[in-house]
């Protein structure tokens, strides 16, 4: 039996989220394959997920409120007295706070995932009760974790220093980890394949498609660029034969609707609110051009999606982005302020012959093995158990 085990505290499962934790699973199966014992915590799930390696036992939390979080600690609790002495937890705080309460008594080693240009937004928003609220419910559970937690992971490596210098994050503290792609759903199929699924989505085979998944937020700032790039793109008359589709929900998603409608373009702009991500992949496969516009990103997997996929890319330059992107891709790539610059780019890359395209194709094709579950998994291993 292998020594190496791991507790894995994963927030939320379902089959239909559009959450990215349904990609979780794979890496943990991955990780599992290499001999690491892995007892994964769901904290609330619908439906228990079916795993197919013996090396995983998942266990779904029964309790709710506050008591969830004291059925937590005492199954941590015994998970480290079994002799797993290392926990992964990605994001959620209270899970986190759990473990490094136990962590205080016991061998156990936290590993805290974070990764996000968040705290700007969050530090500037005016004095109020929702800002009080939201500083006992979220900042201050945070500054417990980055004070006390064993070891702060994020990525990809820019990140580092944002969390360094931004968040007061320990440089000695913070390990590196990167987001993987499941490549067996996320790939470049044919253009006889493509055409199947846009037959299937009841999309017309000489349309064009410009893809955007992720949420409408005010962090991320959507308004300063949805409306200004469609108006640009459709004033350009070689263009008219794309059509955009906007995967997400999000605080500002009904506005961005509205201005677009009033704008007149309900014809080839289409908003789909959220998908399951266990399906999302079908539309990276119809596409021709994936977006990213957003003022605030950590290692958004969106876009590693989406260059699996084979598609080119424009986006900011927000987070890490740039650490993920190859030579010919960062010519797309504006800064954060620059709504106008993001429109331009749009512009120029659907303007390219089809050979320049292929080479950015080819390029996001070549970069993207980086991130393949298999070698993540291997990252994950090396960081945790110090191979």
């Amino acid at each position: 039996m292998s020594d190496k085990k791991l507790i894995y505290i994963l927030n939320h499962y379902s089959e239909n989220s559009s959450q990215h934790f349904f990609h979780v699973l794979n890496l943990l199966e991955e990780i599992a394959q290499n001999g690491v014992n892995i007892n994964l915590i769901i904290e609330k799930t619908e439906g228990k997920p079916i795993v197919n390696n013996s090396n995983i036992k998942v266990f779904c939390l029964k309790k709710i409120g506050i008591y969830r979080l004291f059925e937590l600690y005492g199954l941590i609790s015994q998970m480290q007295r079994e002799g797993y002495n290392k926990l992964f937890v990605r994001i959620t705080n209270w899970g986190a706070i759990m473990a490094i309460l136990n962590s205080f008594i016991s061998k156990l080693e936290v590993y805290y995932w974070h990764s996000g240009t968040v705290f700007e937004f969050d530090n500037e928003q005016k004095f109020s009760l929702d800002k009080v609220k939201w500083y006992l419910k979220t900042r201050l559970p945070f500054n417990f974790i980055k004070r006390f937690v064993t070891f702060f992971v994020t990525g990809p490596e820019s990140m580092r220093e944002y969390y360094v210098n931004m968040v007061g994050i320990s440089d000695d503290k913070i390990k590196v980890l990167y987001n993987d792609i499941d490549t067996s759903r996320f790939y470049k199929v044919e253009k006889q394949k493509s055409e199947t699924i846009k037959n299937e989505l009841g999309i017309a085979s000489d349309k064009k498609i410009i893809l955007f998944v992720h949420k409408f937020s005010p962090v991320r700032k959507s308004k300063l660029y949805v409306s200004n790039f469609i108006k640009q793109f459709y004033n350009e008359s070689l263009l008219q034969s794309y059509l955009f589709y906007f995967i997400g929900d999000g605080k500002d998603k009904d506005d961005i609707e509205k201005e677009v409608k009033a704008m007149g373009y309900e014809d080839k702009v289409f908003f789909l609110g959220s998908l399951p991500n266990a399906i999302v992949h079908q539309f990276y496969q119809i596409a021709d051009i994936f977006i990213n516009p957003t003022h605030a990103e950590g290692f958004p997997r969106v876009l590693i999606e989406a260059m699996a996929c084979g598609l080119p890319i424009v986006t900011t330059n927000a987070g890490g982005i740039k650490d993920i992107l190859g030579e010919k891709q960062l010519d797309f790539m504006s800064d954060i302020n620059d709504s106008n610059g993001f429109a331009i780019n749009l512009v120029k890359l659907a303007k390219l012959e089809s050979s320049e395209l292929n080479l950015i194709r080819d390029e996001n094709l070549e970069e993207i093995k980086k991130y393949s579950t298999q070698k993540v998994a291997l990252m994950y291993i090396k960081t945790i158990f110090n191979e």
